[in-house]
Parts: C-alpha cells; structure tokens; sequence
C-alpha cells in the first residue's frame, strides 16, 4: 500500500507566526491557492481514500482532494497536530523570551521536548505511525491520501530515516501543500520521497 502524506495549506496562524498545534485557524488566500496547486500535482495519482487530522486547516485540504478524486473521506485523530500545551496560540518569539529552555528545545527541533500540557513531537509522530499501519491493514493494495500536520509528519519523517537523537525533527518539517510518498510492505513504514513542492514554486505559492 502506498500513502501520499500531505502537510495541509497554510493556515492563518501560519501566516501570522503564532504557534496552533491543536487549536483551530481557518486557511489564508495563500492556502487555498495551495490547496488548487496540490489537486494538480496529484492529478496523476489513483486515490482510493482520504484519511484527514479533524482540524479545519486539515479538512480543508482533505475535503479538496476527497472531491476531485470521487474519495471517501475519514477523519482520525491521530492525525492531528502535536499538542503544544500552553505555547497554542502564542507567538514563536514570545516562546522564546518567556520560556527559553522549555520553547528553545522545542523549537530547536528536539523530538523529546514536551510542552506544560502537551506532547512531544515523537509522540505525534508515534500517532501518526501506527494510524498508517491500521489503515494499511484496512485497506490492502490501495492508495491513500493522508493529510497531516507540519510536526507530526515531520517526527515521523525523523523515525523513517533512522535520524539520531541529536537530529532535530524540524529538519523534515515539509512546506504547507506539499506531499511525501510513505509505502507499507510487510507491515514497516518506508519514505519513496519527501517534500514534493514543486507544484507550489511553479504556481508561486510556496
């Protein structure tokens, strides 16, 4: 079975620099420009079903490419962003300037900080990961779409690649609208290709 992971397009926060993880913000222009970008870059894939996080910014994409590919839709959680306690909502700087050990390691990429209230981006990824395998199970021989969340993709993107501990998770964190290819063979998670943004310079909205 093959997935076609998708970050979901640029949200307002996003755009603004204020950090979501499992609060709610709708999609900015630039996003829905995304969002038309990715249904032509995938025009030559089979679908057979989208899988979405239940966020808005994420459903807005999965419902895009639900549409234009006669999908069924499914919503799980455990595609939803890593939870970021009490730095949801709060600007990148004021993260930093209020709480610079416990903001910095989570920013610095640190696959293990967790945030008062929250999880750790491995832990996201851990979610993530075990839902594709469920759905590999579910669905034998198809092709899904799977749209995700900057974070979480990214720690898994991390554990597929067998990165170190010292490798921060941040460095395969993929651009809003973009697709990685992950496919199943005998139950284990293997990354064809990450980051495909191609579509999105060519449109001029990356």
């Amino acid at each position: 079975m093959r997935f076609i992971v998708v970050r979901h397009a640029q949200s307002e926060w996003n755009e603004r620099g204020l950090l979501q993880g499992q609060r709610e913000s709708g999609v900015s222009a630039r996003g829905l420009a995304q969002n038309e970008a990715l249904l032509d870059a995938l025009e030559g894939y089979r679908i057979d079903a989208v899988l979405s996080s239940p966020a808005t910014r994420a459903l807005s994409t999965a419902h895009a490419v639900a549409q234009h590919h006669a999908a069924p839709l499914r919503i799980d959680a455990r595609l939803h962003e890593q939870h970021l306690g009490e730095f949801q909502g709060m600007m990148i700087q004021d993260v930093l300037r209020l709480h610079p050990q416990r903001g910095g390691a989570l920013l610095a990429g640190d696959i293990d900080a967790v945030p008062a209230q929250g999880e750790s981006a491995r832990q996201a990824g851990e979610r993530l990961y075990h839902a594709l395998l469920d759905y590999a199970q579910a669905l034998p021989g198809e092709t899904a779409c799977a749209v995700t969340h900057g974070n979480t993709l990214a720690a898994l993107l991390w554990r597929l690649h067998g990165a170190k501990l010292a490798d921060p998770f941040s460095r395969y964190s993929p651009a809003n609208g973009s697709f990685s290819l992950i496919e199943v063979h005998n139950g284990e998670l293997s990354v064809l290709s990450w980051g495909h943004a191609t579509h999105l310079l060519a449109a001029g909205c990356l």
